[in-house]
């Protein structure tokens, strides 16, 4: 259902809230808030993103100077386009009135630059939080990001090899991997990783998903069929719709 290129950049900031020196600090002077946090955090791991949006929403109704998850509805809005809820959060998050970490001060520049110009490269401040946090894999999808957003694949696959070395929470990371493959035309490195994601989350429907979106793009429509199929057999809000075209697709070769 989602191409997950981008969402590691929003799933670590949902991680393990900073109980190390090494990862960037999460501000929040609510427990609840925290906890809404917290229960985003394994909604997005299941990659039921409306759900994790309505989590956070109601983290930033208790505290409404919540800068990680205004930052997480501004950063998910962008990805789908929404410039007018990705403006209203992204405003919030950098009017926040909060004592912010270093880490978090870097993102909210990265929030202004985009409020000012969304082509904005923000690829400079990504490589700060990289170089003040290099054992946090926020940092690093913070830098894939801004890469994606400059269309440099070959960095974001770069950046996105080395956050799998420091974070066992790699599953959607070798989703993220198969998207920007596919990008760059890499369709056999494209078909590894999102093997390895099926492997590592074999319950879940997007795996499946993100499988069909990779047989589509090789124009493999029966296969496509097969893999939104499974993902639909899951969860029945995933997938149906690109299944029916998928078989549209092959009927008409068939027709032909």
């Amino acid at each position: 259902m989602y191409s997950l290129l981008w969402l590691p950049v929003v799933l670590c900031l949902f991680s393990s809230c900073a109980k190390k020196e090494a990862e960037i600090p999460v501000t929040t002077k609510s427990e609840k808030a925290l906890e809404l946090y917290k229960e985003a955090s394994d909604a997005m791991e299941d990659v039921y993103i409306p759900e994790a949006m309505d989590l956070l929403i109601q983290a930033l109704e208790e505290d409404p100077d919540f800068f990680m998850a205004a930052y997480g509805l501004a950063t998910m809005n962008f990805y789908f386009g929404n410039d007018e809820e990705f403006k209203k959060y992204a405003e919030q998050a950098v009017a926040s009135e909060a004592a912010l970490s270093e880490g978090e001060e870097i993102m909210r520049k990265m929030l202004q630059k985009l409020l000012e110009d969304q082509d904005a490269d923000i690829t400079d401040l990504g490589n700060q939080l990289v170089e003040l946090y290099p054992e946090d894999p926020i940092a690093y999808n913070q830098l894939a990001f801004a890469q994606m957003m400059n269309d440099d694949y070959e960095g974001v696959v770069e950046t996105l090899m080395k956050t799998l070395e420091i974070t066992e929470d790699s599953a959607g990371i070798y989703n993220s991997l198969g998207y920007a493959y596919m990008k760059m035309g890499q369709f056999d490195d494209a078909r590894s990783v999102f093997d390895k994601y099926i492997e590592m989350e074999p319950d879940l429907p997007n795996p499946y998903d993100s499988k069909g979106d990779y047989y589509m793009k090789i124009e493999d429509y029966v296969n496509a069929y097969e893999s939104y199929m499974k993902a639909y057999r899951i969860d029945s809000s995933w997938s149906h719709n690109k299944a029916l075209r998928a078989k549209e697709l092959q009927d008409t070769i068939l027709a032909e």
